[in-house]
């Protein structure tokens, strides 16, 4: 499965929540997607990581650094069949040890405000809504809600 197949599965399953139409992601030719996992691979600016189990992918998630300390964390999606079973929280915790490489010390998400599930499950991971500032207006401007956590050193 490649990182196109997983985000257009995460589009379809929830098109509110990516910002993103279906139809655009689909049209996206496939180099760009190509340059897009590359990029990924390379360096700290940014990293895509996938979610497996014996079945296959099963989730996503993307981290961009934005200096000097901020893990921005965008597209998450777990399939619909493994959630609740700890794969959205081992993503978010593998995501922030890839930052605390580079001494990130928060990371700000932002989340479709109508989406109380995912909602939920951040502020139960310890993520609290911001209510001002850059981020949250930006996400305003989009229904979306900024959060964000400090990044813990690990136990």
């Amino acid at each position: 499965m490649t990182l196109r197949d997983l985000r257009l599965r995460s589009i379809a399953d929830a098109p509110d929540a990516f910002g993103q139409p279906l139809s655009e992601a689909q049209g996206r030719p496939e180099s760009e997607w190509h340059r897009s996992a590359r990029q990924s691979s390379h360096g700290d600016g940014r990293t895509w990581l996938i979610a497996e189990t014996d079945d296959g992918a099963v989730g996503l998630v993307q981290g961009r650094k934005r200096r000097p300390a901020t893990l921005l964390l965008f597209s998450m999606w777990v399939d619909p069949s493994v959630r609740r079973q700890r794969v959205g929280r081992s993503l978010i915790e593998s995501l922030e040890a890839w930052a605390r490489g580079w001494d990130a010390t928060e990371t700000i998400l932002w989340a479709y405000g109508g989406n109380a599930a995912a909602i939920r499950f951040y502020r139960d991971l310890g993520f609290e809504v911001s209510r001002g500032g850059q981020d949250a207006e930006s996400g305003a401007r989009f229904g979306a809600l900024a959060m964000r956590r400090d990044i813990l050193s690990p136990a």
